[in-house]
C-alpha cells in the first residue's frame, strides 16, 4: 500500500503545486465499504469545496488512466478541518498571528493549558502572546495544539 501512496504523491505533485495545494495527509486502507483512498489537502487561504472537487476529478481520471489501483476503491479529497491538531512546521507557519489552544505534557508557568496568539516559532519552541505576556513553549512539551475556533 505504501507504493500506491508514493505513486499517487508522484502523479499529483505537479497539479497540486500549480494549484497552490498542499497535501496534508494521505491514507489508503480497507474500511467497511472497501478500499478508501483519502487525501486531506489545504491551501494558505484554506481550501474550497470546488478546489477539492477539481482535484478529485483530476486524480480519479489520472488513476484510471495510469491503472494505479488494482482493487475497486473510493476516492475522497477533503479539507483536514479547522480543528485538526497542529503538528508540522507548516501547520504552525500557516497559523502565525492566529489564536491557538495548547495542552502541554507538564506545567509551563504553572499551567498545562495555554491560549494565545502565535507570535513566533523555531525548531525547538513556540511563542504565544496573551494579555501582553509572551510564553515560550518547548515543542517537545506540546501534547496537543490547534487553532482556537471563534464564532
Amino acid at each position: 500500500m505504501d507504493n500506491v501512496i508514493e505513486k499517487i504523491k508522484e502523479l499529483s505533485a505537479s497539479y497540486m503545486e500549480a494549484a497552490g495545494i498542499e497535501l496534508v495527509d494521505i491514507t489508503y486502507k480497507r474500511e467497511q465499504g472497501g478500499m478508501v483512498l483519502r487525501l486531506l489537502v489545504d491551501t494558505a487561504a484554506g481550501i474550497s469545496i470546488d478546489e477539492c472537487e477539481k482535484l478529485n476529478s483530476y486524480l480519479g481520471e489520472l488513476l484510471d488512466k495510469e491503472n494505479v489501483m488494482e482493487d475497486r476503491y473510493t476516492l475522497e479529497v477533503s479539507s483536514p478541518g479547522l480543528d485538526r491538531p497542529m503538528v508540522t512546521d507548516r501547520d504552525f507557519e500557516r497559523s502565525m498571528g492566529r489564536e491557538l489552544e495548547m495542552t502541554t505534557y507538564e506545567p509551563i508557568d504553572s499551567r498545562k493549558t495555554h491560549e494565545g496568539r502565535l507570535i513566533g516559532m523555531d525548531k525547538e519552541n513556540i511563542v504565544i502572546e496573551a494579555g501582553g505576556v509572551s510564553t515560550v513553549i518547548p515543542r517537545n512539551k506540546i501534547a496537543r495544539a490547534r487553532l482556537k475556533l471563534e464564532f
